[in-house]
């Protein structure tokens, strides 16, 4: 009985504070399917159609006016040197994720916006396999994120309709 009571409390807890598994997103119900659209392969548009498909809404390739699009115009990664050693090799690269996208409700006017992160990481010279992996990861991690924000900022447009 005291462990169903502390389980339904820390439930409640954490429903009230706003968590929320990692990848589930709160779309309005007011949006039943989302087109995502890019003119090239993606990673991004396969993270926003698994996080739509995870959040059951109909992801859609559909061109149409009159449901919400995701328009991925363009998305790129740089990265760049941070620091060097006294030898002069790399000690540090920067990563840049660079998107610019469309957002559309619908019949409305599309807005575009565009979303640049930054992330940092050291490059052992004498592990270069577990590099690539890590710099692999950090930008799976970008690639989620970008996904976010630009959930959130459809949901925000959603909302001022």
């Amino acid at each position: 009985m005291k462990f169903n009571i502390i389980l339904i409390s820390a439930l409640l807890a954490l429903s009230s504070c706003g968590y929320s598994m990692r990848g589930s997103i709160s779309i309005p119900s007011s949006i039943n399917s989302i087109s995502v659209i890019s003119n090239q392969y993606s990673e991004l548009v396969n993270t926003l159609n698994a996080s739509l498909a995870f959040s059951n809404i109909e992801a859609s390739t559909s061109k149409s006016d009159d449901i919400y699009r995701i328009v991925i115009l363009s998305e790129k990664f740089n990265r760049r040197q941070l620091s060097i050693n006294i030898a002069g090799r790399v000690n540090e690269y920067e990563l840049i994720y660079d998107v610019r996208f469309e957002l559309k409700a619908p019949n409305k006017k599309p807005i575009k916006d565009r979303v640049t992160l930054y992330r940092d990481y050291s490059f052992d010279e004498n592990n270069v396999m577990g590099n690539s992996d890590r710099e692999g990861d950090i930008k799976k991690g970008m690639t989620s994120n970008v996904s976010t924000l630009i959930f959130n900022k459809l949901i925000a447009l959603a909302k001022n309709e």
